[in-house]
């Protein structure tokens, strides 16, 4: 495994997935402090978890990328007559297939668990890890959220913005990335993780990881819909519902599957 913070040889601090397109930034593996004790209480306890170096994309799947899959695919375009995930001005034109005009560099939203997998298989990507996720969002000092423990405007998407809604994929970087140089991990959409939604200490071992097992998996990072205090690097929510208009996605690889330089 690679030193904490030391990036391995060989390895690209940023690469161009080729079947989509992505930018994916590398996360070195080591140690980090996940959870905290100062929060919600399915965020404790705050704990030391080691992940293994990663590539996660920069921004969540946006619309125009999405589309690709779909186009190579055939799979269902997202698109419901449910108010409850309150759709309106998000559902794509099921006949054309095509998203909302002027939102295809908007996260794509009202996709399903099952649909971000099958967009990250077609990818030949995965989804990240809840630990993984938390890495990438805060690094290793615990911050709370991904620029520091002080929340400041102008450098996510939550109701503090008064954007109401989605907006572009990169709007607040640099000012909002993480310490390694990844954007909107909070705010503008929550992102689905691989893990179902099971108690603290993170045990990657312990069946949460286990993609054939049921239950609901965890979402991370908060939307346009919340504001400083459920948007944050350590927030969970559980996914207990199927798709919603503030709910999308970003993939990752390990780094051992990952082109070297």
């Amino acid at each position: 495994m690679p030193k904490k913070g030391k990036k391995a040889k060989n390895q690209k601090s940023i690469i161009t997935w080729e079947k989509d397109s992505k930018e994916m930034v590398y996360i070195p593996g080591g140690d980090f402090l996940m959870g905290s004790d100062e929060s919600q209480d399915n965020e404790a306890p705050a704990h030391t978890v080691c992940v293994n170096a990663f590539y996660i994309d920069r921004y969540p799947v946006t619309n125009e990328e999405y589309k690709r899959f779909v186009d190579d695919t055939g799979h269902p375009v997202p698109c419901y007559d449910a108010e409850w995930a309150k759709p309106e001005g998000y559902n794509w034109d099921p006949e054309e297939r095509t998203p909302p005009e002027g939102q295809e560099k908007h996260p794509v939203v009202l996709v399903s668990w099952e649909d971000a997998r099958a967009y990250a298989a077609w990818a030949g990507k995965r989804l990240p890890t809840e630990a993984e996720w938390e890495r990438a969002a805060r690094g290793t000092d615990g911050r709370r959220w991904p620029w520091g423990d002080e929340f400041a405007d102008g450098r996510c998407n939550t109701t503090e913005s008064g954007a109401n809604g989605t907006v572009p994929v990169g709007q607040y970087s640099p000012d909002g990335d993480s310490p390694d140089g990844v954007g909107d991990m909070i705010g503008n959409v929550w992102e689905y993780t691989s893990s179902l939604f099971r108690p603290y200490p993170y045990d990657a071992n312990d069946g949460r990881e286990s993609q054939e097992a049921g239950g609901w998996r965890v979402l991370r990072g908060g939307s346009w819909m919340n504001n400083l205090d459920r948007a944050r690097c350590t927030a969970r929510l559980d996914g207990d519902f199927l798709f919603f208009s503030n709910l999308g996605f970003r993939c990752v690889v390990s780094a051992e599957d990952a082109p070297k330089s």
